[in-house]
């Protein structure tokens, strides 16, 4: 948002002649011009959602003088559900990491998938390994104890999509219209490759089986998490809840900043001022809470609530498009057992236990501080996808878990759950079905003062999960601070540059694109 004046003889008009709004700037930061009676008055600030994208908005914003509410829907700040673990690639919250002075992780960790037939793929820690040109390295380390190498070498031909796909709106558009499954088709994967490396990782990522997911999502989660450089398949976990390890010090810092906090808030609508056409406030069942600008931080389904109970939004055709987009379930299930039990790996991804359902375990004694030295085992198991589940009591989730875990690791037969717990996540993650890019909202909508954020939305920094979130709101906080014209900007450490090799290849691949758009009748034929 750029405000243009004229010039007057002399230079520019006074200050006091451009409205506050249209004062915008490209430098580093922007400053609210003191009124004669005094300091300028301080804008509120209203973010709904309270985990990372909420968290990282409100942070900004407080530093920058702003009077922020944060409204959780929870007792406090909650992670959202999403991918486990702190990625190699996260370098924006390992900055937050250092500036808390919080040391939450533990080290790099190793990972392993498993198919109903037993172990298929063991991840090596890729930063004790000599780097090799991206994406060999993620090919040649780890261990396949039954993939044949023709299998794992018809993995090739995949690299001239991921070379195509740069993350441009281009790119999407031109991949999210095919499935993931009919990606790996095209490009002749086979069949063993594609259930025992590829699909447990758009499981594990994008929490749907490949033919759900759009080609797009899928070519940008895996380069960024295991094709762009070696390393980025590496990944912390932390050493115990992120609640109380990570968003507990962090809400703290805030609160003794100026943050007001506000739990078991659910916003339920907004409110328009039809003079300004701006949002005026956010409703929560009986309460009301007036800003001056806000930002949405909530998840989608949470979001398209909000839509479906606020008729002025409907008009407005980036939320009608939200109603346009799925979700899905997610269930996390925490056993206590009777016994040690040897998991040889922390990290394990296990799909093609049924048709549709993914899911995932952790050896929570060997990653969480408070049980590392308990005589027994504490497992953290995941579904994905989970509809044909959420509805089951309890026991029979559990017991579907425990026979789950027999399959992957013998080890688990004969143990005893001694205590457990259930959290089911209805419609709690985006489904990237096909053709939902269209869909898909950016982070400034067509009111002026409302901003959204979150691991769901659609911008180019090329991030996924929780770097993703985190990054949407330091983005949101910018776009305020934009919008009001005071404060500085927020730094957001961008993706690590492309290696030299694939950064030349992509620009022949935008060459070769080019020319073919210049062929007479190129666009009369179906792309």
């Amino acid at each position: 948002m750029c405000g243009c004046s004229a010039l007057v003889a002399g230079g520019r008009p006074p200050p006091s002649s451009i409205p506050l709004r249209l004062r915008r700037r490209r430098g580093s930061s922007v400053r609210a011009e003191v009124s004669p009676g005094g300091e300028s008055e301080r804008k509120k600030v209203a973010v709904a959602g309270a985990g990372w994208a909420g968290l990282a908005a409100a942070h900004h914003l407080v530093k920058q003088g702003y009077d922020v509410t944060l409204l959780a829907a929870e007792n406090g700040p909650t992670e959202e559900v999403g991918l486990r673990g702190f990625w190699h690639p996260y370098r924006n919250i390992f900055a937050l990491v250092d500036e808390l002075g919080i040391s939450p992780f533990t080290g790099w960790n190793k990972a392993a998938y498993y198919s109903p037939e037993g172990l298929t793929v063991e991840f090596p820690i890729f930063h004790n390994q000599p780097r090799l040109p991206a994406p060999f390295g993620v090919f040649a380390y780890p261990e396949f104890p039954n993939l044949p190498l023709i299998d794992r070498l018809t993995s090739i031909p995949v690299i001239a999509a991921v070379i195509d796909f740069d993350n441009t709106d281009t790119a999407w558009r031109k991949y999210d219209s095919m499935t993931a499954r009919e990606l790996f088709k095209m490009y002749g994967c086979s069949q063993r490759l594609y259930r025992e490396v590829f699909e447990p990782a758009i499981q594990a990522a994008l929490f749907a089986p490949g033919e759900q997911c759009s080609a797009a999502a899928t070519l940008g989660m895996l380069y960024y998490y295991m094709l762009s450089h070696q390393e980025n398949s590496d990944f912390l976990l932390c050493r115990g809840d992120v609640e109380g390890k990570f968003f507990s010090p962090w809400l703290q810092s805030l609160e003794m900043e100026g943050l007001k906090f506000v739990p078991n808030k659910v916003p339920s609508s907004l409110t328009i001022d039809t003079d300004s056409g701006c949002i005026s406030a956010i409703v929560c069942g009986d309460e009301i809470y007036k800003a001056d600008a806000f930002v949405s931080a909530m998840g989608l389904s949470s979001l398209q609530s909000i839509v479906k109970n606020s008729p002025f939004l409907w008009s407005h055709r980036e939320f009608a498009n939200l109603l346009h987009l799925s979700t899905v379930d997610v269930i996390s299930i925490k056993l206590w057992l009777d016994k040690k039990i040897t998991i040889p790996n922390v990290a394990n991804v296990c799909p093609g236990f049924d048709d549709s359902s993914g899911w995932t375990f952790f050896d929570l004694t060997s990653i969480y501080d408070d049980y590392y030295e308990e005589p027994m085992t504490v497992v953290e198991v995941e579904f994905y996808n989970a509809s044909r589940l959420i509805t089951l009591s309890d026991d029979d989730i559990v017991s579907e878990a425990s026979l789950h875990l027999i399959k992957c690791i013998q080890d688990f037969e004969g143990a005893t759950v001694i205590q457990k717990s259930v959290k089911r996540s209805p419609k709690s993650v985006i489904n990237f079905l096909p053709g939902s890019y269209k869909y898909t909202p950016r982070g400034s909508t067509s009111f002026p003062n409302l901003f959204i954020a979150g691991d769901w939305i659609v911008n180019r920094h090329g991030s996924f999960s929780k770097e993703k979130a985190y990054v949407t709101g330091l983005e949101a906080a910018n776009r305020m601070v934009d919008y009001f014209g005071t404060g500085d900007f927020a730094k957001i450490i961008a993706v690590e540059g492309d290696e030299p090799h694939i950064e030349t290849l992509r620009s022949l691949s935008r060459r070769a694109n080019e020319l073919k758009s210049q062929i007479p009748f190129s666009e009369f034929f179906l792309q």
